[in-house]
């Protein structure tokens, strides 16, 4: 075991000269013997990162005496060593994976997380979920069949600080990589308020890197997760763990859940409104950058077609702030802002000499429903909107009927005439 550790010269050289076999031997003995739980940890320690041992090792038969082990429960050191070696078996290596499932591993498993964060047993089994759900649809439904959702949350409560607290991170967010059903569930678990907390340990924390890929799995294709993520106040901390920049995992699983959170409308605005206080950069994420450059364009869009200044002029901070405007587009908006600013003015003086009065009915375009800026009267007496008659001239011609519902067989040389 001390050899193998941290060695993968030694890995190597102790599976070389036949070692595997002898100790998976040593496998079957009681679990409370102690040949049985210093063989379980040397297996262990030759399985991590080493994937041509985690092969032999499953070639000799070590799975099936591992999993027996974890029978003894919490209490048990061998139980412990078990799992990590479960673990490490089971890291990037699918066939390991089947073979640990197939083995009956995942209930024990289960049982081993009631034992809370304290337990190193309850460690290194969240830590063997988290690798057996990593990419295998049907480890994650038998995981989530097993009852592991619940009693995973409840590690998250011991924080940043813990590392049963960070291995159930990682394995929530492997459980709900592409499963709409174990995104719901983790949600429904109460885990969005716990990840979040982890988040704030910044982008020095393992525990903040995996709540952080853990928000990106939630947030994929789920408005439900993406709207319970932003009210739980995960915009601030993700945006604020971009600052570390590319060459940080944490800085980019965030950057990935910003992206999906992006999705939604409601996030968007708010992950704008967050980047736009921290003054962060997204050069370093132009993915990110692309999807949030549009959203702005298309708010921006939207406010200069309505009516409210302290719309447009946010929508213009915002898109200005994501380098979205050009000198033209800025002078368009401003040219808007004062036309939006004037009509204020005016309607606040009429206001205050009671000339506040309604809307004639006769000022709105038949077809948009909206006050008429460019009114055009057609060849059936009524006034539309210009863009808007124009829109289904073919129609109009072809049908003779107009959109006032008026049928009219006189000849038409002109469709419309300006007001």
């Amino acid at each position: 075991d001390h050899l193998a550790v941290n060695s993968a010269a030694n890995k190597n050289a102790i599976r070389e000269a036949g070692a595997i076999a002898p100790l998976v031997a040593l496998l079957q003995a009681v679990a409370g013997s102690e040949a049985a739980t210093n063989a379980a940890s040397a297996l262990w320690s030759l399985a991590d990162s080493n994937d041509t041992n985690q092969n032999a090792i499953r070639a000799a038969g070590a799975i099936a005496p591992l999993v027996v082990l974890l029978q003894a429960g919490t209490g048990s050191e061998a139980a412990t060593n078990a799992a990590g070696a479960l673990r490490s078996l089971a890291t990037s290596n699918d066939t390991n994976k089947n073979a640990i499932r197939e083995a009956g591993a995942i209930a024990p498993l289960v049982a081993l997380l009631q034992a809370g964060a304290g337990s190193k047993a309850a460690t290194n089994a969240a830590g063997a979920l988290w690798n057996l759900a990593n990419s295998t649809d049907t480890n994650q439904n038998a995981i989530r069949e097993a009852g592991a959702i619940a009693p995973l949350v409840a590690l998250l409560q011991a924080g940043a600080g813990s590392e049963a607290a960070t291995n159930a991170a990682g394995a929530l967010g492997n459980l709900a990589y592409s499963n709409d059903t174990n995104k719901n569930a983790i949600r429904e678990a109460g885990a969005i308020a716990p990840l979040v907390a982890m988040l704030q340990a910044g982008a020095g924390s393992e525990a903040a890197t995996y709540a952080a890929s853990a928000m990106w799995s939630l947030a994929d294709s789920n408005d439900t997760n993406r709207n319970a993520i932003r009210e739980a106040g995960a915009i601030a901390p993700l945006v604020a763990l971009l600052q570390a920049g590319a060459g940080s995992e944490a800085a980019t699983n965030a950057a990935s859940a910003l992206q999906n959170l992006s999705d939604s409308h409601t996030c968007s605005h708010a992950i704008l409104a967050a980047l736009a206080d921290a003054a962060t950069p997204l050069d370093a994420f132009p993915h990110l950058q692309q999807k949030l450059r549009l959203v702005a364009t298309e708010r921006l869009q939207r406010t200069e077609a309505g009516e409210d200044a302290a719309a447009l002029e946010a929508a213009l901070a915002m898109a200005t702030a994501m380098g979205t405007t050009d000198e033209a587009m800025t002078a368009r908006v401003r040219s808007r802002l004062v036309e939006l600013r004037t009509a204020a003015t005016r309607r606040a003086r009429r206001e205050s000499v009671g000339l506040n009065v309604a809307l004639p009915a006769d000022f709105t375009c038949p077809i948009t429903y909206d006050k008429m800026k460019d009114p055009v009267v057609a060849s059936d007496g009524h006034s539309y909107e210009r863009s808007a008659i124009e829109e289904i001239r073919n129609f109009y011609l072809l049908t003779r009927i107009s959109p006032k519902g008026n049928r009219t067989f006189l000849p038409v040389p002109h469709l419309y005439e300006p007001v």
